[in-house]
């Protein structure tokens, strides 16, 4: 029959065609997803790390250029009665370590009696002030220290004897701190672990040359 059309039906998806290009697409934006994901959390452990040397960077620049200004406390009015000529006194001894985790001056620059210790994963500084509550925090609360510790004069700032705050360092000095009769230009290592691996060291000296002569 000449006059009767052939009607061609188009073939369209089946079922499973459609599972499997569905399935491929779902891969290809999981595997997008997960890739973007990654590179978020690389991103934000990238500035995580720079908040965590900026912070430090700070940290050590403040502390190093206070303890740069320390001066010889010649009435024992900052460092205590029987501590007289003493420029340094290292503090806050921690008996489950055996280490100084704060040191004590008399700042030039401002006229202050200055005191830097670690209090509970914080750096903290008190000026003129003999209450411990009333240390202002150098750093944020987003940078945790898991402890500090202080030295003199290339000590491993451990103590010896019985009263660790008045009596002795590692090194053999008659006392925790330094003197303005010592031999050697004063020097103060300070040494942050910031847990595990992450352990930064900074030594910083007095400003003022040690003459052995006579109090500055």
């Amino acid at each position: 029959m000449t006059g009767i059309k052939k009607i061609k039906h188009q073939a369209g998806f089946t079922l499973i065609e459609l599972i499997v290009v569905m399935a491929i697409f779902l891969f290809i934006v999981g595997a997008a997803l997960g890739i973007f994901l990654s590179i978020v959390d690389s991103q934000k452990q990238v500035l995580d790390s720079q908040q965590l040397l900026g912070q430090i960077s700070y940290l050590q620049e403040h502390m190093s250029k206070a303890i740069r200004m320390a001066k010889t406390d010649t009435t024992g009015s900052c460092l205590g009665s029987g501590n007289e000529g003493y420029i340094y006194l290292l503090t806050h001894y921690k008996a489950s370590t055996g280490y100084f985790e704060g040191i004590k001056f008399f700042n030039q620059s401002d006229n202050f009696c200055t005191e830097l210790f670690l209090d509970n994963g914080a750096m903290k500084e008190l000026k003129n002030n003999p209450e411990p509550d009333n240390a202002v925090p150098v750093t944020s609360t987003a940078l945790k220290i898991e402890f500090v510790r202080f030295s003199i004069n290339g000590s491993n700032g451990s103590a010896i004897f019985n009263n660790p705050l008045t009596t002795g360092c590692a090194n053999g000095d008659t006392q925790c701190g330094a003197w303005y009769q010592d031999s050697i230009q004063p020097r103060v290592t300070i040494l942050f672990n910031l847990g595990g691996d992450k352990v930064i060291q900074t030594t910083v000296s007095q400003r003022s040359l040690n003459t052995n002569n006579g109090q500055r």
